[in-house]
């Protein structure tokens, strides 16, 4: 079966990275709260590599998240030439953590990102578990 790498933060970054240096085979990736840029510095995008990957990518993104404005993000995603998507935790922080006062709880917002997840591998024609037949 393919390989999709996910990662967390820093994981996502360097499983990118590794993507995108050849290094690392995978049919897609899934971020969960990319560190685009540092706290207070939105100048530098850690962006670059992005553009070498020839895979879809599905980015989690928080809208309280001090390493990733989501304009930002957005604006680089749209500049991309292989499938993306994009799902906004709205209130979400860099660890895509909701405020009691969101009205979710944090259970709700990870089952939306598990529901989310499974059904952008289904669109890519992968059902998680099913085998092809030989």
């Amino acid at each position: 079966g393919e390989i999709l790498a996910a990662g967390k933060s820093m994981g996502g970054r360097v499983a990118s990275q590794m993507v995108a240096e050849g290094v690392l085979p995978a049919g897609g990736l899934i971020f969960l709260g990319y560190p685009l840029h540092s706290p207070g510095d939105k100048e530098k995008l850690r962006s670059a590599h992005l553009f070498q990957i020839g895979v879809p990518l599905l980015f989690f993104a928080g809208t309280r998240d001090s390493l990733c404005d989501v304009s930002l993000l957005r604006g680089v995603l749209e500049r991309l030439s292989v499938p993306w998507d994009l799902e906004v935790i709205e209130g979400g922080n860099h660890s895509l953590g909701v405020p009691k006062s969101s009205g979710q709880t944090q259970e709700e917002i990870y089952g939306r990102i598990l529901e989310k997840m499974v059904s952008w591998l289904g669109a890519r024609g992968e059902t998680p578990g099913s085998r092809a037949s030989d």
